[in-house]
């Protein structure tokens, strides 16, 4: 195959590429996991993911929470900065989302891969019932690395959602899916050529937080929350207490109760 006839076929990529996503100007992809220690953390990590801990049987308590709960919660135990920066939004106020988190790393490229989407497809098409992917997208120029297709494409594997520090586009496309997508905004660029997927199901850093595959997502209108899969049975289920709590102290609230006598009873503010 000559150079003219390869650049033509680049072209075409360039004219009708699939819909990716992302760009952000802070973020660096973790280092990699040289020492023992950290071999050791990756590995259980890969372990806890392999046995699709994506926290289905939790349906019931987390359909009816919401995110400030979660963070309240880790709070309390001293993890008290898992939250992704407000920047990150659903690209309607209605979009609410829960799942395992299945991760993925991208970088700025200056060229068209030889292969291109190849890990992000391959990502999508690994994804199973109950989890988010997560994307880290470290790169300076504006691109957008999820679009409708791969929306298509995950709503088919019964994919929760999409949480990525970059942009996406095809707006209308995914409103009709009501397939829940968080960002940082909406850009007609494509990553082909600007941005390419370099490593996935490994830890990333997303919003400012650290996120490990398998670990809870809970995204809602207030933000995005990250709890550390170690702690999640501990903190779904605190979560659902705190839920019902705040329920009684809402009606006496309604009712015209003191905020001070209430908060003396309950605890919950």
């Amino acid at each position: 195959m000559n150079k003219e006839k390869i650049d033509q076929d680049k072209r075409r990529l360039l004219i009708h590429g699939a819909s990716l996503l992302g760009a952000t100007l802070s973020g660096t992809m973790l280092s990699s996991l040289a020492s023992g220690s950290e071999n050791n953390t990756l590995n259980s990590i890969k372990t806890n993911t392999e046995q699709n801990m994506n926290y289905m049987k939790y349906k019931d308590k987390l359909d009816k929470c919401f995110s400030p709960v979660f963070q309240d919660v880790m709070d309390a135990m001293n993890y008290r900065e898992q939250c992704m920066d407000p920047s990150i939004k659903p690209l309607v106020p209605t979009m609410k989302t829960w799942g395992e988190a299945k991760t993925i790393y991208l970088e700025m490229v200056t060229e068209i891969p030889e292969k291109p989407y190849q890990m992000e497809m391959e990502l999508v098409d690994d994804v199973k019932e109950g989890q988010i992917i997560v994307a880290q997208c470290d790169t300076r120029k504006l691109s957008s690395f999820w679009g409708g297709l791969l929306s298509n494409a995950v709503v088919g594997h019964k994919g929760a959602g999409v949480i990525i520090d970059g942009y996406s586009r095809d707006y209308n496309e995914i409103i009709e899916l009501h397939f829940p997508v968080f960002c940082k905004g909406l850009s007609p660029y494509d990553s082909l050529g600007r941005m390419d997927g370099k490593e996935r199901d490994v830890p990333v850093v997303c919003g400012g937080v650290k996120v490990n595959p398998g670990d809870l997502i809970f995204g809602d209108v207030d933000g995005v929350v990250v709890v550390p899969q170690e702690i999640a049975d501990e903190v779904i289920n605190r979560a659902w207490e705190k839920v019902k709590g705040e329920s009684n102290v809402r009606e006496e609230l309604r009712s015209g109760a003191s905020v001070v006598d209430t908060f003396k009873k309950y605890g919950i503010l």
